[in-house]
């Protein structure tokens, strides 16, 4: 195992120095691989970069809590998020490589002629990126514990950092999208031949949802056991990843990698089909854990569990490395997405310096692994209240940026903000939601605020 884990680590290095030696020092070329990702890398690296530690662990995780109802919720707003990826990714990427656009913070304060928008924008990011860059680690300390029961989470979290920076360091966005690709080949199969072990094992996929039936029927319907699915929660669901998933910085940056629209296109052609079906096997192996007796603590790790107790000793083996793919693709994109914000849009783009707003980063995510993280609110809890609110308030300014044409810098300013302090007030104070996901009221709002201050402002600009 340890020799396989290690190898694992190996070819990652390799990629990112062959990378490095591929990468010509331009802020152009490092940050976006010269613009030049076709289908394929484009396809991988924004497959590799979204599936991320709660593909493996979350997913599973909420699933065995409350139900094949997760199954609706992921796969089908996730699939529809292709469309949004379309709307908003081919404007992106043509007035990207028409002004020479580097990052978000570039597009929003580039078009509104504003750099207070520019640097609110990259500050927003940043801030509610870096819970999600922590979460990834995190998601690796525990299956690094797996392995090695002597080993803390949060050892084994700083460990993944502290890889992941390094090949950062080397390969810049041409590293990321080459080992987007070899991961994604990874995790794509670790997860079928997961699904298809225990479903042999546990006699058949019938057998195992019938065993589920016989547990707790609620399980394969909604709302679930706890009524969590309800109609309001699915809605906002959905809702949440359509319009929050392109705010993501590591995903936003992609859309200016495309060497064509055609190549955006066809990536996005491919993306839903791949989802619609692989989401049903962590779910599925998630409810199914509640027909076989298993006791399980901590429901994140239940995926990993049931590939532990039924499948052969090389499917978890390739499982582990599936599941650190998942981690460490989305971690080693996030990474280079907010160092390239942020020594873009502060310091200007300067590759060296960079390196150093890295290495700083990785720092933070420690901390946040150290201090910040609580095991209680699961990974699916800590990111909804944490990196989802916070990023699907910037959407009504992209697109309202993007399609029409009365919006201001004081409508983007007005909307940011404003939707930022509705979060902040839903994480300290009890107010009605509305049987909504309080992030939706956020979104809601952003959308109104942007509307009114840009016809307000319009004529001022």
């Amino acid at each position: 195992m340890i020799e396989i884990v290690a190898l694992y680590f190996l070819i990652l290095f390799i990629i990112g120095i062959y990378a490095y030696k591929k990468t010509r020092k331009t802020p152009e070329d490092y940050f976006l691989a010269g613009r030049n990702f076709g289908t394929v890398i484009l396809f991988f690296t924004l497959i590799a970069t979204n599936f991320s530690a709660f593909t493996f662990l979350g997913f599973a995780g909420k699933a065995y809590t409350d139900g094949i109802g997760e199954y609706g919720v992921m796969a089908l707003g996730t699939s529809f998020m292709a469309i949004m990826f379309y709307f908003i990714g081919r404007k992106i990427w043509r007035i990207g490589k028409e002004k020479g656009y580097i990052t978000p913070g570039e597009f929003l304060g580039g078009e509104k002629k504003s750099r207070f928008l520019q640097l609110l924008t990259t500050t927003i990011m940043s801030l509610f990126t870096i819970p999600y860059l922590a979460i990834q680690s995190i998601g690796a300390g525990y299956i690094l514990q797996m392995i090695f029961p002597e080993l803390s989470m949060k050892v084994g979290a700083v460990i993944v950092m502290a890889i992941i920076c390094i090949y950062v360091l080397f390969g810049g966005m041409r590293g990321a999208g080459w080992t987007d690709v070899f991961q994604g080949m990874i995790m794509i199969s670790a997860m079928i031949m997961a699904f298809a072990f225990i479903a042999i094992s546990l006699g058949g996929a019938e057998t195992a949802t019938y065993n589920v039936m016989n547990f707790d029927p609620s399980l394969l319907s909604r709302p679930g056991p706890n009524g969590y699915f309800s109609v309001g929660i699915w809605f906002s669901f959905l809702l949440l990843w359509i319009f929050c998933d392109p705010m993501f910085p590591q995903i936003f940056s992609r859309f200016y990698t495309a060497r064509s629209e055609d190549s955006l296109k066809k990536a996005m052609i491919l993306y839903p089909l791949l989802i619609s079906f692989f989401f049903l096997f962590p779910v599925l192996i998630g409810v199914w854990a509640n027909g076989t007796g298993i006791e399980i603590e901590n429901a994140d790790s239940v995926l990993l569990i049931m590939v532990k107790n039924y499948t052969p000793s090389f499917v978890y083996i390739f499982i582990i490395i599936g599941a650190l793919s998942a981690l460490m693709s989305t971690a080693d994109s996030q990474l280079l997405a907010l160092s390239t914000m942020l020594t873009c849009d502060i310091f200007g783009k300067k590759v060296n310096y960079s390196k150093i707003v890295t290495i700083i980063l990785t720092i933070f995510s420690i901390s946040f692994v150290i201090f910040g993280y609580n095991p209680k609110a699961g990974i699916m809890g800590t990111l909804v209240k944490t990196t989802f609110s916070g990023l699907v308030v910037m959407a009504p300014s992209v697109i309202a940026t993007l399609y029409w044409k009365k919006t201001t810098k004081w409508g983007c300013i007005a909307s940011i903000i404003g939707g930022e302090a509705i979060v902040f007030l839903y994480a300290f104070f009890p107010l009605p939601a509305f049987g909504l996901l309080p992030a939706i009221i956020a979104l809601f709002i952003s959308f109104i605020l942007i509307f009114l201050f840009s016809i307000l402002t319009y004529e001022r600009g």
